[in-house]
Formats: structure tokens, C-alpha cells, sequence
């Protein structure tokens, strides 16, 4: 089995990657990790206590964090080590909550059955938004701490920024004092966006705009291609128990309003769902964000996030491009992580 710096040096051997210091540091945290997770129990009758190691690592969008994170998993045993994104990881403990009724400290009965399954927890994106969460989040530490996960993160924000702003944020303190204590962290950052330089190179349309009779024919061509032979319905569809109205939908594509995928109440839970339920997403968009709509700005942040990380192509009708559909300036940094995603997913190899 490769280690994470032995894969790491091969794609600079195969001249897939470029060589960079800062990478080559996480790299190294990545080694170091890699060999104390795989280091075997030399006690033949008392099993030691799992030891517990985390990572931290955060940065500028597009600098080859998830790239790096996924090689460390790529390294080791599958059976040991579980890689999600953080808003699926969240989905996931809840509905165990949902299940565990009348039991005191679920969540530590939660992550002590988790650590008979894995050694290892791998978390993209590690941003958090909900106040639900956010209150969550300490107590999930702890248990993951004391039943010896290693924790693996990666972000855009220090973890001292981590839910700033958000509701009783002095409750959500004791998170970031955890992580500062108990986990490594490290700054990958730079001028270099990978996404934004691969995207040049291989690209096909499926952010289409300003809307014309052009585009819309290449868009609605699209969804005959990926509907090819199935039955086309417009018959809302049920995500969560409540009904989404759609403009068309076949077995394997569906096609939205804007309005109904981010101008109502949404959730990372909502866009899982279709992820899961179709093999692309089909959006049309009238008009660009409002500047001060926050909430609207949100939603379209974590759909890509879902959509990103779940590999599902996201194809879309706008008047504006990608990096023009949002300027206010209060998620201007989150709005830079989004659209360098939207930029790789521009690719004819990303899905």
C-alpha cells in the first residue's frame, strides 16, 4: 500500500501535478498521519487505547486541499477510514439522532459505534452555517477524541473564524478551542487556483448565458440527450415530505426554476437528496442574486457544495455568468469557493 508521499511524488514523476512547497507540507502532516495510523499494536494480550490525531487544513479556494486529503484516503485501508463532505456527515448524524430516542449522550453512543467501523474520519469542507450544528459541534469533538478517530478537515477559514457572526457563537467557542488544542493545523495557501487553470484546458458549455435563442436550444438539447428514450413528467416531486414543483423531469435528470431550488427554504439535506435521486441537474435562472439577499446567496453556495462534492453535473440557464450571479460583498468569501468549484465542474472530464 502507497503512503500519501509516495502517490504524492508519483504524479509529480508522471508530470500530472506541478511541484509546490506549501503542498509538500500538508503532504508531509499527511505522511506522518498515515504512519502512526498504520503503526500495528505490538501488545499480544492487552490492546493499547487507540490513539487520537487531527488535522486542520485551510486555505485559499482551488490549492489542491481535497486533491491531498483524498490521496491520504486513497493511502489507506478503505475499511478504516470514512471520507464525506461535512454537510452529508452532519445529514447522517442527525437521522442517527432521529433514530436514538430516551438514551442519554446519543452522540457518544453515535461516534463509540462509528469507532468499532473506522479509525479514521475525513471531512470536506469544514464550514459551519447552522445554528444547530454549530451547538453540536463540541460534543461531536469530544466523542470522536475519546473513542480515538482521527479527524481530517479541510476549509477556506482559520478555525478561529469558523461560525462568525453566527447565533450564540460563545457556545460554539469550546469547538474551536478543541481544535486548536488537539489538532494540527496548517495553512495551504497561494496564488495558485488549480481548478480555475485545468477548466481552461478542457471545457464544454453548461453554464449557459445570456439567455438566447442559441443557448436555450443547446441547453434544452442537453437534457434530451441525458433523457434519451425516458418518459418526461411535470409532476412535482417530494424531497423531505414536501413537494418541489419542477419544469420537467425524467428517470435520470431534472430540470428546476431557480426560484424553487434556492428562493425557498433548503437545505444541504434537500440538495443530497436529488443528488442522489438523479445523475444531473438541470437549473434555469431569470435574474442574477440580489446583493443583499443572504439567504438566497446561501442556498446557491451550499447546492454547489452538494453538487461539487457528490460529482453530479449541474447545467444552467442565466443571464449572467457564474462569477457575476452574486456581487454582495457580506458571502463574498464563501462566493470565491463556490465559483472556482463552478469553474472545474465547467469540465468535460469532471463528471
Amino acid at each position: 500500500m502507497s503512503s500519501p508521499l509516495a502517490l504524492y511524488q508519483a504524479k509529480l514523476a508522471r508530470d500530472e501535478i506541478n511541484s509546490d512547497e506549501l503542498q509538500k507540507h500538508v503532504v508531509d502532516a499527511f505522511e506522518q498521519l498515515f504512519i502512526n495510523t498504520n503503526k500495528k499494536d505490538n501488545s499480544w494480550f492487552f490492546k493499547n487505547k487507540r490513539v487520537f490525531h487531527g488535522l486542520y487544513i485551510y486555505g485559499s479556494v482551488g490549492r489542491g486541499k481535497t486533491f491531498l486529503m483524498d490521496l491520504f484516503v486513497q493511502s489507506l485501508d478503505k475499511k478504516i477510514v470514512r471520507r464525506q463532505h461535512f454537510h452529508a456527515f452532519m445529514l447522517w448524524l442527525h437521522q442517527r439522532l432521529h433514530q436514538i430516542k430516551k438514551q442519554q449522550d446519543p452522540i457518544e453512543i453515535i461516534i463509540a459505534k462509528l469507532a468499532k467501523e473506522i479509525k479514521v474520519l475525513c471531512l470536506d469542507e469544514f464550514l459551519v452555517h447552522d445554528i444547530t450544528d454549530a451547538m453540536l459541534l463540541a460534543t461531536i469533538l469530544y466523542s470522536l477524541e475519546k473513542n480515538g478517530i482521527s479527524l481530517v478537515t479541510t476549509s477556506n477559514v482559520n478555525p478561529v473564524n469558523l461560525y462568525e457572526g453566527g447565533l450564540q457563537r460563545k457556545k460554539f467557542m469550546p469547538a474551536i478551542a478543541w481544535m486548536q488544542e488537539n489538532m494540527q493545523i496548517l495553512h495551504l495557501d497561494g496564488n495558485q487556483d488549480y481548478r480555475t487553470g485545468n477548466a481552461a484546458k478542457n471545457s464544454e458549455a453548461k453554464w449557459l448565458s445570456p439567455i438566447t435563442q442559441e443557448n436555450q436550444l443547446i441547453f434544452e438539447q442537453a437534457f434530451s440527450h441525458q433523457s434519451h428514450g425516458q418518459i418526461i413528467e411535470h409532476t412535482p416531486i417530494s424531497i423531505n415530505k414536501r413537494n418541489l414543483e419542477v419544469i420537467k423531469r425524467s428517470q435520470s435528470c431534472i430540470h428546476f426554476d431557480f426560484k424553487t431550488l434556492c428562493e425557498q427554504p433548503r437545505n444541504a439535506s434537500d440538495f443530497l437528496q436529488l443528488g442522489q435521486q438523479y445523475k444531473s441537474i438541470f437549473v434555469s435562472i431569470k435574474n442574477k442574486i440580489s446583493d443583499d439577499d443572504r439567504n438566497t446567496a446561501r442556498r446557491f453556495i451550499t447546492l454547489i457544495d452538494v453538487l461539487y462534492d457528490t460529482h453530479i453535473p449541474l447545467y444552467v440557464l442565466s443571464p449572467v455568468q457564474f462569477n457575476e450571479i452574486y456581487l454582495g460583498q457580506e458571502l463574498s468569501f464563501e462566493m470565491q469557493r463556490t465559483i472556482s468549484r463552478l469553474t472545474q465542474m465547467q469540465q468535460n472530464q469532471w463528471s
